[in-house]
């Protein structure tokens, strides 16, 4: 009996064949539809997750700004500046606060072997590395405490820097000058992508020991203070301590938006996450509802064999079928119909998901590019995937189903 009625099924679609091409290839272009569309769009997220992550990882960042309200008899309009000592300031009151790096910067030439670059220098400390996703190429290292404590006269590169220099020679262990004072280059940042930055890719950047660009350096203020809180449910938190602490340091309303710049970054990956996730569903459903011309077709088609048949299942019925087989025959022959369709939907998705992921991605000038050529398939897809065609089988199937079981035997039998 299992093998009888695939043959069965086989051979009633055999005379349907060409009343059923176009709902085959409906189905066929429905699913890959959905299957791609679905694809691009968690690729989308993951690579939006994954540029966003070359900036840092959970990251608030302070820079000093202006005030815009009158406080404590001072005027609106005075310049708000952020100091090195700020740093162990906030982390002892700050018990939220789990790592915190300076940093400064400046623009300076850097010259090495005849060649000269203008580049942003920066001064920061070992910190800085896991907080900005500053990974060293293999063979060298980020800055660590003891060239901080030391001051020592070393360079943290990016990987830019290093072929505008020294081309494809290993610049680990070469001398640079910057600003006219020689540094030894200790690592070269590995490749990343990058689309949120300041003063530019972290490619183009040169990181110094904050003791050491001090040196060098003539303003007494820094330029930023990075930040991670210990959960980044306390980023809000963190965000709000540091306005009402450095408020009453430096005289400010704690309440005055533009006294301190801060850019909370977990804060903004969350909006920006929500933006990605809205677009992954709103593709999903564009999808679907390509499947669903699809199903509309099957439904139809299952219609008209309900009619051919009627004379068939009046047969069944008088010789003692009951109403629930009649339902699974009709189920089951839906459900073969969408295999066919779907079936070479779903390899044709992945062959197209796997050349897509084979073009390489450029790591200068990060666009819109990178994250349409990193579609993914992943489990949450396919269960999605899925519950769709076994929710459009279903509704495709059990009208037409419900509609053959319910017709009376006699009248059946007398149907031409």
């Amino acid at each position: 009996m299992n093998l009888t009625l695939p043959r069965f099924f086989l051979k009633e679609f055999r005379k349907r064949r060409k009343k059923s091409a176009l709902i085959t290839f409906a189905l066929f272009w429905g699913t890959l539809s959905v299957l791609l569309l679905l694809a691009f769009g968690r690729g989308m997220s993951a690579q939006f997750r994954t540029s966003f992550s070359g900036l840092g990882e959970n990251l608030i960042m302070i820079s000093g700004g202006q005030t815009s309200k009158v406080h404590q008899g001072l005027p609106k309009g005075r310049r708000i500046r952020i100091y090195a000592t700020d740093v162990q300031y906030l982390k002892e009151r700050i018990p939220e606060i789990v790592v915190i790096a300076p940093e400064s910067y400046n623009g300076w030439p850097v010259s090495a072997r005849g060649k000269e670059i203008n580049r942003q220098i920066h001064g920061t400390t070992a910190e800085f590395a896991g907080m900005r996703t500053q990974i060293p190429q293999p063979g060298g290292r980020f800055l660590n405490p003891d060239d901080v404590a030391k001051g020592r006269k070393v360079a943290f590169i990016g990987w830019n820097v290093a072929r505008d220099l020294f081309g494809t020679e290993d610049p680990v262990g070469q001398k640079i000058i910057v600003n006219r004072v020689p540094f030894t280059v200790v690592g070269v940042l590995l490749k990343k992508l990058q689309d949120s930055m300041y003063q530019g890719p972290d490619a183009e950047q040169v990181y110094l020991p904050f003791s050491s660009f001090s040196q060098i350096d003539s303003q007494p203020y820094i330029d930023r203070i990075h930040i991670q809180p210990r959960e980044i449910g306390l980023s809000a938190l963190v965000e709000e301590r540091v306005r009402a602490l450095l408020g009453h340091k430096y005289r400010f309303d704690s309440e005055d938006k533009y006294a301190l710049s801060i850019w909370n970054t977990i804060e903004n990956a969350k909006e920006a996450g929500a933006i990605f996730k809205g677009i992954e569903i709103f593709l999903g459903i564009m999808g679907a509802l390509t499947l669903l011309i699809g199903a509309v077709g099957v439904t139809n088609l299952m219609y008209a064999i309900v009619r051919e048949r009627t004379q068939e299942i009046g047969i069944k019925m008088a010789i003692g079928a009951r109403r629930r087989v009649i339902v699974q025959q009709f189920i089951l022959e839906t459900l073969f119909i969408f295999l066919k369709g779907t079936f070479w939907g779903f390899i044709t998705a992945f062959n197209i998901v796997h050349l897509v992921r084979l073009i390489p991605i450029s790591y200068e000038g990060f666009g819109i590019e990178g994250y349409l050529l990193r579609p993914m398939f992943s489990l949450e897809i396919f269960v999605i995937f899925l519950a769709i065609v076994g929710s459009l089988v279903f509704l495709s199937g059990i009208f037409p189903a419900v509609r053959a079981s319910r017709l009376n035997p006699i009248e059946a039998l007398r149907y031409e």
